[in-house]
């Protein structure tokens, strides 16, 4: 054996995946929890945004192409093909076409928020457990180093088979803290990337289609009253009118003069 044996020692000291997660000692459990809530979400959030559709420039042109003509049917049959959150905040600004400016912006600007809420919700679980897989590691790298050092004050440093398992401790949870939180962030970058990139769709879709409305503005909406008849055809009362025809005495006659008490 030219290795003197020594080839035979490094096959014993192999161990599998599960002995080697139970020399990390109890903080391993939350650091594997950590990394089950991230991928779970991750996976969650690429599903829910994948299935997003990008609506193509081509039905965006069609649909700035009837509002610039004042076709507002044309625009409200358009904008039913643009799908996802993007449709939804056109079909928002394409219902108070008719309205102010600022309405239209206020509106479609909603829309964005609540779009930007939905696509951000959970992401938050990522990045928590990106920061603290690394503390959970140093933590139990801490725990490993004061079980070390209780072995040396019991044993003594001789005994390096003995000191063994205080150090595998220290080292195994900060690797794995590191494997969870690596990933992770890298999970949370592309995540927030891709949504900050559909906001920045819809925000581009509202400004054309403010600009558009702003270049070719549709007539106000008429503001009449709920029985069809406008503000000016109710007639006005005059004070001074009501005062004439209001009666002198009690129910229309003149008082009478009040005699003198005897």
């Amino acid at each position: 054996d030219p290795t003197q044996g020594n080839a035979h020692k490094i096959e014993e000291t192999e161990e599998t995946f599960v002995e080697h997660v139970k020399k990390g000692g109890p903080v391993m459990v939350p650091i594997f929890a950590m990394a089950g809530i991230a991928l779970l979400v991750a996976i969650f959030k690429w599903l829910s945004m994948a299935f997003i559709r990008k609506p193509s420039q081509r039905r965006i042109r069609q649909l700035l192409d009837a509002v610039a003509q004042h076709d507002e049917l044309d625009a409200r049959r358009k904008v039913k093909a643009i799908g996802g959150p993007i449709g939804e905040m056109l079909k928002a600004g394409v219902e108070h076409i008719r309205e102010p400016r600022e309405l239209i912006e206020e509106v479609m600007y909603e829309k964005v928020l609540s779009a930007r809420l939905k696509l951000d919700k959970y992401l938050a679980f990522i990045a928590i457990s990106a920061a603290s897989a690394p503390l959970l590691g140093l933590l139990g790298t801490v725990t490993g180093i004061i079980n070390t050092f209780k072995l040396i004050t019991v044993f003594g440093s001789g005994d390096v088979k003995t000191l063994s398992g205080g150090i595998s401790e220290a080292l195994i949870t900060t690797e794995f803290g590191l494997i969870v939180a690596i990933p992770s962030l890298l999970l949370h970058a592309l995540l927030s990337r891709k949504s900050s990139s559909i906001v920045s769709e819809m925000e581009k879709s509202a400004v054309a289609l403010i600009n558009q409305v702003s270049k070719t503005p549709f007539p106000k909406a008429e503001t009449n009253g709920g029985n069809g008849r406008s503000k000016a055809s109710h007639p006005k009362h005059s004070p001074a009118k009501e005062m004439e025809e209001e009666p002198v005495g009690v129910f229309g006659a003149d008082p009478e003069p009040v005699s003198g008490v005897n």
